[in-house]
């Protein structure tokens, strides 16, 4: 973000300035829907644009600003785009509670926390905490619950609570991205992580399984032409350690 400025305090930023726009919406809980919020809330218009060619773009006519959005084969992409235009919308707000002077920064630091604010305003901080304990971590179940939110987003923002955890996503068989809240996980899959990646894969089917030391959750986001399973993983043996 900026030198000076630690991950932490960039986050809580971001966190009290989704508070403060729900709250003032009146949202109470989940599921947060951000086309609604643009629209009812901050008087922005939200209109499909079948010519554009990125995913969504915003201009302001008539003193009012439109979101034109490219039809996407999913609501949670509408969704996510929605929401990052709201975290532009909030971006000079968001710098000033930083110290930061918006006329100073660069495209990439007002770019980073618009990302941060769309995986934040559709999972909020102050909801998933609890949720997420309530639930055994279940992406399915929490998914019922965030349901704006694609699965993808969800899981990682598991790593922003304090369980550690390893979230891997895989694509048709291969690790597209494997991160960690609390050490370096590497890019292969343990013999766990995979042989619950395998099942899941197979059987279209969640899967949990506890052996040598890890304990594996595993969910399918399966479509017909195109196959992804999300995995959640904790082994004491390696948190903390850095390896």
């Amino acid at each position: 973000m900026s030198e000076g400025l630690t991950r932490e305090e960039v986050h809580e930023t971001v966190d009290c300035a989704v508070r403060d726009l729900l709250d003032a919406a009146g949202v109470g809980a989940p599921p947060v829907d951000a086309i609604a919020l643009a629209q009812r809330h901050l008087g922005m218009v939200v209109c499909l644009d079948r010519t554009q060619p990125q995913r969504g773009r915003a201009q302001r006519v008539a003193g009012r600003k439109q979101i034109f959005l490219r039809p996407e084969p999913s609501e949670e992409r509408h969704q996510w785009t929605v929401a990052h235009e709201i975290g532009e919308h909030l971006k000079v707000d968001m710098l000033r509670r930083l110290d930061i002077d918006p006329d100073q920064t660069r495209g990439m630091t007002g770019e980073s926390l618009a990302n941060l604010f769309a995986d934040r305003l559709l999972v909020p901080t102050r909801w998933l905490s609890d949720e997420a304990r309530a639930n055994a971590y279940d992406l399915f179940v929490l998914k019922e619950r965030f349901r704006t939110a694609s699965h993808e987003v969800l899981a990682l923002r598991l790593l922003d609570l304090d369980e550690p955890c390893i979230i891997t996503i895989v694509d048709n068989g291969d690790v597209y991205r494997r991160k960690s809240n609390a050490c370096r996980p590497g890019r292969d899959l343990s013999g766990p992580e995979r042989r619950c990646q395998q099942y899941v894969h197979r059987y279209s089917r969640p899967n949990e399984l506890s052996e040598e030391g890890w304990q594996v959750q595993g969910w399918p986001v399966h479509q017909a032409d195109w196959k992804r399973e999300i995995l959640r993983s904790q082994n004491d043996r390696t948190f903390g350690t850095g390896e």
